[in-house]
């Protein structure tokens, strides 16, 4: 009652409809900039740069950098981000290797 006399209202239906639809519209706008605070704060990929020596295979570099994931998708994931393809690399080449996170 100390706000409605106070700011001197006289119809409290209209006051409870004006209170409610700011409520609701301050809510929409907190969730939205939470919302897309997260879609900005996805995690930038990280490499490891490697040098390929003689002998190395990509199944080989794989299976280091495999941690708990299959060695097949590991590769994959190494092909993809250097477009290898049909495993070709050579010595001297410089690879960049994807980290999980």
């Amino acid at each position: 009652m100390i706000i409605l006399n106070k700011y001197k209202v006289t119809d409290i239906k209209k006051f409870k409809r004006f209170m409610f639809i700011s409520i609701l519209f301050i809510s929409i706008l907190v969730f939205a900039s939470c919302a897309t605070l997260n879609a900005y704060s996805k995690d930038i990929p990280q490499y490891d740069y490697i040098e390929i020596t003689n002998g190395d295979t990509l199944w080989s570099i794989a299976s280091n950098y495999a941690d708990n994931k299959e060695i097949r998708q590991v590769i994959y994931e190494i092909s993809k981000v250097n477009n290898i393809e049909n495993a070709s690399i050579y010595p001297g080449d410089i690879i960049k290797i994807p980290l999980s996170r």
